[in-house]
């Protein structure tokens, strides 16, 4: 391959991980063959903001597992370049190659013939005042908290583990006084690829990567009425406070948090661009589905 025709690349190692740093030395000099590495960011000092600086590059390789790409996903979604994950985790689902599946297909990818798909990412405000989205369809200067979310925001009752009382409100007209009101142990904000994880967990439907949709999961609700629903993600999604713990956060991709105090509102929307993944052509969606979480697998009669 011409220098010219090798791709750029962003080198985004979790270097904490021994094993992680130990792979990267390895590989280096294969890649150097292939590709011209434009930076290598430390991940520790990259934010949202700071990403905008990066080289311009054709493909971001994510050395790590799913929570890096969590973490990656939110600072490099404006700029646009496709992620592409090496698993160095546990459960992988996000991460979806491993180092000889990069090998084996490392032209395909350089041509451009594996799938990319596109993920929806969520803004999440936590704002002043009557809880509506800031003037100018930006953050504002009535936001004390804002962060994007590729998983899910999740509203947590935290210590001392009583209940809480929240309010939901979807796409609330301008003279709806008050949403719908329970007690629980919070509610989670999913997009489809947060739907297999936590949401997943408390009892949520799995949403395929490619729908257009949030899913809306009560915690523990005090009520049998109370049931996740599947909508729009060109909804608005309002949440206030009415009644927290000490210890109440929001919770973004399970990685940031931000104390809540009583009377706080939430604003959740789809955040205008979305997060681009590489797919691995050896194993489908649907297959990684059945594989590792056990989707549809048989009961064992004996």
């Amino acid at each position: 391959m011409s220098e010219a025709a090798k791709p750029r690349l962003l080198l985004l190692a979790n270097r904490h991980k021994a094993q992680v740093a130990e792979a990267v030395e390895h590989l280096r000099p294969w890649l150097l063959e292939r590709a011209h590495i434009e930076a290598e960011p430390d991940l520790l000092e990259l934010t949202h903001d700071s990403a905008d600086d990066l080289p311009a590059a054709d493909l971001a390789l994510v050395f790590g597992g799913d929570g890096t790409i969590l973490a990656q996903a939110r600072k490099l979604v404006d700029i646009g370049v496709p992620l592409l994950g090496i698993n160095f985790g546990k459960l992988g689902f996000l991460a979806e190659f491993n180092i000889d599946d990069l090998q084996r297909y490392w032209d395909r990818i350089v041509r451009g013939e594996c799938t990319i798909t596109e993920r929806i990412m969520i803004d999440v405000l936590r704002v002043e005042g009557d809880g509506r989205w800031p003037d100018g369809e930006s953050p504002g200067t009535r936001s004390r908290f804002h962060a994007l979310a590729l998983n899910e925001a999740a509203i947590s009752a935290g210590p001392p583990y009583r209940m809480i009382d929240l309010e939901l409100a979807i796409d609330p007209r301008p003279d709806l006084v008050e949403g719908a009101r329970f007690r629980g142990d919070g509610v989670i904000v999913a997009t489809p690829s947060g739907s297999t994880a936590y949401n997943l967990a408390a009892g949520g439907p799995i949403i395929s990567p490619g729908s257009g949709a949030l899913c809306v999961t009560p915690i523990c609700p005090h009520t049998l009425s109370l049931r996740p629903i599947v909508i729009s993600a060109a909804c608005r999604i309002h949440l206030r406070v009415r009644q927290a713990n000490e210890g109440t956060a929001l919770v973004i991709d399970g990685q940031v948090s931000e104390s809540l105090k009583d009377g706080d509102h939430i604003v959740i929307r789809r955040h205008p661009r979305p997060v681009r993944l590489v797919s691995n052509p050896r194993i489908s969606y649907w297959q990684m589905l059945a594989r590792k979480l056990r989707w549809a697998e048989q009961p064992q009669y004996t």
